[in-house]
């Protein structure tokens, strides 16, 4: 049987295991093991390697210290050579400077809201502004170029079919004086995030700028102590999953929050707007009064 720290450099640095797959479990003095993303995982830091007693790829048990279980090879994979989305053409290209007063934009459905605001009302005093919601392009064009953006927003989702993320993982941004806690909605793979997020940096190219690269995220508030606030919120969530067959278009006019203009379907590139009770999924439920 493998060590723990074998299977661990063998998934981070053989090139046919992908790394975003795989979440190791640690022990905790009475408690159930803890679930933590390998990427995540600091050899040589606070956590021994007896304390890793399990390894799971796409949730399935590949490595168990307890009962033996070692089959790391019938998880591998031949690398995926990414393919870069064509290059649109110049009049597809919508070069006006962003606002953070709107975004691009993915909405869980709505019965996974309840957990996600249960902790936001303690936690986020952006509550009153956001809807729950992975940022794709933010800051977006202006809602004024809205008419002129949404179809190279349609060409753009055309081209990535819809998936099935896995919502699991709590991770922090560090500020200077605190720290953005955040679920992480691309636990099941990074790839159909990015190629959306690719898709349309290409025809939007002032906008949604991230130059140490793209993290989707959906944030759950801010807080002086993010180990204790994770802590908390991996305790109150389980890994959820949900279909993502949508973006929207968010605007922020006034004092108002953000609200959905328009809806545009991946695959397809089909558009709707919220009041259209024909389009898929209806409209989402307002932010908590």
């Amino acid at each position: 049987m493998h060590t723990s720290d074998e299977i661990y450099h063998r998934v981070l640095w053989d090139p046919r295991f992908d790394p975003e797959r795989f979440v190791m479990g640690i022990a905790e003095r009475g408690a159930p093991p803890k679930r933590v993303l390998l990427g995540d995982f600091v050899p040589g830091g606070e956590i021994p390697w007896h304390r890793v007693v399990f390894f799971e790829a796409d949730g399935q048990l590949v490595w168990d210290r307890a009962s033996g279980v070692d089959r790391l090879d019938e998880t591998l994979v031949e690398p995926v050579i990414p393919v870069p989305a064509p290059a649109p053409a110049p009049g597809d290209v919508l070069a006006v400077p962003s606002t953070n007063r709107t975004a691009v934009a993915w909405l869980p459905p709505a019965q996974l809201w309840p957990p996600i605001q249960h902790i936001r009302r303690e936690h986020d005093r952006q509550i009153r502004r956001w809807p729950p919601h992975v940022n794709v392009l933010f800051g977006f064009v202006p809602e004024a170029e809205f008419a002129r953006a949404l179809p190279l927003v349609a060409a753009a989702l055309a081209e990535t079919p819809p998936f099935t993320a896995r919502l699991a993982g709590v991770h922090w941004f560090v500020h200077l004086e605190d720290a953005t806690v955040w679920l992480n909605p691309a636990a099941a793979g990074h790839e159909p995030w990015e190629r959306l997020w690719e898709s349309l940096e290409l025809r939007f190219p002032l906008c949604g700028s991230h130059p140490h690269g793209f993290t989707p995220h959906l944030s759950l508030g801010r807080t002086p102590n993010p180990r204790s606030l994770a802590h908390k919120v991996e305790a109150l969530l389980g890994p959820m999953t949900a279909r993502v067959d949508e973006l929207v278009l968010l605007s922020r006019r006034g004092d108002e929050p953000m609200r959905v203009r328009a809806r545009v379907l991946l695959g397809s590139g089909e558009v709707g707007h919220p009041e259209n009770p024909a389009l898929p999924n209806g409209p989402p439920p307002s932010p908590p009064a």
